[in-house]
């Protein structure tokens, strides 16, 4: 499987006939192999340029336009600028991330908490070589579970505070159907996500996150070591990621297309996509990757699954893409679409009760009680989730 084919058709092929030329265009910022001859081609239409900008923003693709852009006779001076001036300010917030990060690895290894920074500086230098050709907006640091306590002291002493305040119970609660804390800074913006799992408990999909840190590999960031996740391991997590915003930014397939040009032992990647039930939602990546930024499938991925389903699941996530469509996570459709991303019965049934029975920080927010009626949140919970499904579907 470490031979590289496409599968039933190839990518659309850019040509003059381009119907969104500003999304085209995007797509070759983003990594889709154009000669310099299409390249020119598709500069000679009339773009609109403030839409392509607009573009770049909503997909977190700044770095990538202004690398193709820069310097292009064709391109405007005037957008010439406004890209470069993105660009200089991603360039500042990614260093400053990166400093951040530095200093937050430096405590947690003189406290003795484990960590695998993923994501944000760490992720753009694997794939890109250069942590200012990614954007981002935060830092992912994993810890394990029971780590969670001491990690959080650690942020707190460097001045981070989590936005959430709960009570023990809560917490203890929380750590087995959440995912994450998020930290602020003095200023109050959110700049860190503390996880000890990769996806909120609801979504069914279990990672083994001891195994996670065992085949963790040590890399150098900022002059110091550091460990982060194997590539065959983040190629699961960059697209389980993606299926939960339902594919909503290009900057997410940029990432899954990067990683596929490494070489994968995609027979380790197919072995735990199926334990734990997403060769649906990787596969779909692996398409939606395929077909917009010309990145190969491996050769025989999810042979013996429904091809068909997974076809038709990346030609919906693609006409959103190409329509601009934002994810709306509390929508009847989400959920739907979640259901139907996941190949097995057992995992779409846990999903449903999950969600239906899970009580979340809403539920404790809406309606405080003491902990001795702590069981009562799951009825609460079914309540506020019948009534938001029955109020969207009058909508």
């Amino acid at each position: 499987m470490a031979a590289a084919a496409n599968l039933r058709h190839g990518p659309v092929p850019l040509g003059p006939t381009a119907k969104q030329p500003e999304f085209e265009l995007l797509l070759a910022c983003c990594g889709k192999a154009v000669s310099d001859s299409e390249l020119a081609a598709l500069l000679r239409f009339p773009i609109r340029w403030e839409r392509l900008l607009s573009f770049a923003e909503q997909h977190c693709v700044i770095p990538a336009v202004f690398n193709l852009l820069q310097d292009q006779p064709d391109v405007p001076a005037s957008i010439q600028s406004a890209v470069k001036a993105r660009f200089q300010r991603n360039v500042r917030n990614a260093l400053r991330f990166s400093a951040k990060l530095s200093g937050i690895l430096q405590r947690f290894e003189s406290s003795g908490i484990d960590v695998l920074p993923h994501k944000g500086p760490v992720l753009a230098e694997l794939l890109f070589g250069d942590v200012t050709m990614r954007q981002f907006g935060d830092l992912d640091l994993l810890v394990r579970a029971r780590d969670i306590p001491r990690a959080r002291a650690a942020l707190q002493e460097l001045g981070y505070q989590p936005n959430l305040q709960l009570s023990a119970r809560q917490e203890r609660a929380y750590l087995r159907s959440g995912y994450e804390y998020v930290f602020g800074g003095a200023a109050g913006k959110y700049l860190i996500e503390l996880q000890w799992q990769i996806l909120p408990r609801f979504y069914s999909v279990s990672f083994d996150m001891d195994a996670l840190f065992v085949r963790s590999v040590e890399t150098e960031f900022e002059g110091q070591r550091a460990r982060t996740f194997r590539k065959e391991d983040l190629m699961m997590v960059a697209c389980v990621h993606a299926a939960k915003h339902e594919w909503s930014q290009l900057g997410m397939l940029r990432d899954i297309a990067a990683l596929g040009r490494f070489d994968l032992d995609w027979n380790q990647v197919e072995h735990e996509a199926r334990r734990l039930g997403i060769v649906r939602i990787v596969l779909v990546s692996l398409l939606l990757a395929r077909d917009l930024l010309g990145c190969q499938l491996p050769d025989g991925f999810g042979v013996g699954d429904d091809i068909g389903i997974c076809e038709q699941l990346a030609s919906g996530f693609q006409c959103r893409l190409r329509n601009g469509d934002r994810s709306d996570t509390e929508s009847l459709n989400y959920f739907r679409t979640m259901m139907r991303l996941r190949e097995r019965w057992q995992d779409r049934a846990r999903f449903a009760v999950r969600l239906a029975i899970t009580p979340s920080v809403g539920e404790w927010r809406t309606l405080p009680m003491p902990d001795r009626l702590f069981p009562m949140y799951r009825a609460v919970r079914g309540i506020r989730l019948l009534r938001r499904f029955c109020t969207l579907g009058r909508v």
